[in-house]
Formats: structure tokens, C-alpha cells, sequence
């Protein structure tokens, strides 16, 4: 009988240390399993604050260096008229800031912007 039950003890150590072993594996693979989830959402959230980042920077070195506003009366001529005063701007650099409406078309407001001199104001 003692044999026997040792034989028995033995096989249910086994048993367990089979048992312990798969949960060891599982516990492992579901481990890096939330692990590589949690490391993406660091890179994700890591590349967008070093993006906001950038952005606040490259925001604080501009200025405005021109505004314009432009009319566009909604006639068939003057719209043209308009249209390519706009044009105009845009491609020497301005950027829409806001349109104004009115009852005759439009006045839009028009924005250049440029670099101001970081240096010299902060004293780095």
C-alpha cells in the first residue's frame, strides 16, 4: 500500500507541475500579448505629444508679417475681379485666416506669415 500510494502521490506532483507549467506558458503569452499593446499605445501617444510638440514650437518662431483683405463683390464681373486678387495672394504666400460676409459678397482676411527672430527676444 505504501508503494502504491507514493506512486500516486508522485504522479499528482507531476500532475501539478504539468498544470503549473501551462498556466506559466499561458500567463507568459497573455503577459506579452498586453505588453505589446501597452508599448504601441506608448508610441502612439510618444509620437503625438513629439508632434504637438513640434507644432507649438514651429507656432511660437512665426509671426505675421502682412495682412490683407481682399473684396469679392458677387457680381459677374467683380468676382472675377475678386477671384483673382485672391489668387493673387495666395500664391505670393498669404493664408486665409477668416471671410467676412457682406451684402454685396465677401471680405476675406488674408495672413502672411513669416519667421520672427527667436533669438534676439528670448536670449538663447
Amino acid at each position: 500500500m505504501e508503494k502504491k500510494e507514493e506512486k500516486e502521490i508522485k504522479e499528482e506532483i507531476r500532475e501539478v507541475k504539468e498544470a503549473l507549467k501551462w498556466l506559466s506558458r499561458k500567463s507568459a503569452e497573455r503577459m506579452y500579448k498586453i505588453d505589446s499593446r501597452v508599448q504601441k499605445q506608448i508610441k502612439t501617444t510618444s509620437d503625438k505629444i513629439s508632434k504637438h510638440l513640434d507644432d507649438v514650437d514651429k507656432d511660437r518662431r512665426r509671426q505675421m508679417q502682412e495682412i490683407r483683405y481682399v473684396g469679392v463683390e458677387f457680381d459677374p464681373v467683380k468676382v472675377k475681379q475678386g477671384q483673382a486678387e485672391v489668387n493673387a495672394a495666395l500664391k505670393s504666400g498669404f493664408e486665409p485666416i477668416r471671410d467676412f460676409e457682406t451684402a454685396r459678397g465677401i471680405i476675406m482676411v488674408l495672413g502672411k506669415w513669416g519667421e520672427k527672430d527667436v533669438q534676439s527676444k528670448t536670449g538663447y
